[in-house]
């Protein structure tokens, strides 16, 4: 009789694919973040519970701020009829519901830090738009609280402030379009919306016809989910150029600073106070680097004295 030898690798391979396949309600409870930053659907999932008691709260890419889909209740599947959900759940489920789609998400676990959630859209308004589905790798994040003393252990390393990180959203210009969504006029890129100008139409078209003339194509923030700063790239440079009818104001990058005026953090360039951020003193000096790297010249608006839209150029 011939001698079959399984490699102890492929043996290996093939236990943690069954524990994959078959893992505890502990794999998929938790906080979970999308492994792409630039995602145009979901960003963050959290499920909690037990057993037949779980569930699962959404947020998919929106402007300024990620969308709040809601918590709703979810439902964990075992292999077959006679196993135990907690220790051999396989997948779990969840449906949400808006004026005007429904979304199925079912998750199931790739490692013991990520998961995979595949979406389903269906669309429920009569728009005529397709149907579609997405997948998404999402990877758990771990939560924890403030350390208290531990009593004398020398002396402390001071701790290097992170390098600055950018927290920009990608989008087609070409397209991009302005949409009514519930009396509110909305610029979109398909399914992503990206700003909200309520019932102010002229503005919205007015910025659409600033994006595709700059060919915008990356939206950014500074201090989400209400942001302090924003600003908008072109294929990762600072959009050039004038357009005509434009309302901007100019300032000089190499003389601007960051001051702190009656309690207040803004950066100036002379006695012209540029943008103010409350008491958010990080916030500025981030939104003060952002320009320097960029080069802005040019703080621009749409619909002042209260502008619906705000872009900054060279």
């Amino acid at each position: 009789m011939k001698r079959i030898v399984i490699p102890s690798t492929i043996a290996l391979l093939l236990l943690f694919c069954q524990s994959l396949c078959f893992a505890a309600i502990s794999q998929f409870t938790g906080t979970w973040k999308n492994a792409d930053p630039n995602t145009r659907g979901i960003t963050r999932l959290v499920i909690t519970g037990t057993g037949n008691a779980l569930k699962m709260h959404a947020w998919g890419k929106c402007h300024p701020q990620d969308c709040d889909w809601g918590e709703v209740s979810a439902y964990a599947y075992a292999p077959d009829v006679s196993s135990g959900i907690e220790q051999n759940a396989q997948a779990v489920s969840a449906l949400f519901s808006t004026g005007f789609n429904q979304t199925l998400v079912i998750v199931k676990p790739l490692s013991r830090s990520s998961i995979r959630a595949e979406v389903y859209t269906r669309f429920t308004d009569g728009s005529g738009r397709s149907n579609y589905t997405a997948s998404y790798t999402l990877n758990r994040q771990l939560v924890t609280g403030p350390i208290g003393p531990i009593g004398p252990i020398g002396p402390i390393t001071p701790i290097t402030p992170p390098a600055l990180e950018e927290d920009c959203v990608s989008f087609n210009p070409a397209t991009t379009t302005v949409r009514n969504i519930d009396g509110r006029w909305t610029i979109a890129d398909g399914n992503h919306l990206m700003f909200s100008f309520g019932d102010k139409k002229m503005e919205a078209f007015k910025a659409l016809k600033i994006i595709k003339y700059y060919r915008m194509n990356r939206s950014c923030f500074v201090g989400r989910p209400d942001p302090s700063f924003r600003y908008l790239l072109a294929d990762g440079n600072a959009p050039q150029g004038s357009m005509p009818g434009e309302d901007c104001v100019a300032f000089n990058p190499g003389t601007i600073e960051v001051k702190n005026i009656g309690g207040r953090w803004k950066i100036v360039d002379g006695s012209h106070w540029v943008f103010d951020f409350g008491g958010k003193e990080a916030e500025a000096r981030a939104a003060f680097a952002i320009i320097k790297k960029y080069g802005f010249t040019r703080s621009c608006y749409v619909g002042r004295p209260n502008p619906s839209f705000q872009y900054l150029r060279k």
